[in-house]
């Protein structure tokens, strides 16, 4: 089982081995690509990216009257 990021579902899927494209075993370290069920092609190793900082203004906050 693999579960790579997929980056049209934008979630990580669970696939087994029946959704194995190709795999490049003359390379090290060897690849696997996976066809996703959106059918995308995605490495196996495919990680889950660092998520957005949040570049907005901060939020205006009135002071309180005592």
């Amino acid at each position: 089982m693999f579960a790579p990021y997929c980056p049209t579902c934008s979630t990580r899927v669970l696939l087994g081995p029946r959704r194995i494209v190709s795999a490049d075993m003359s390379s090290q370290p060897f690849t696997v690509t996976l066809r996703c069920f959106c059918g995308t092609a995605i490495p196996a190793d495919n990680p889950v990216p660092d998520p957005m900082p949040d570049v907005g203004p901060e939020p205006f906050v009135e002071p309180r009257v005592a």
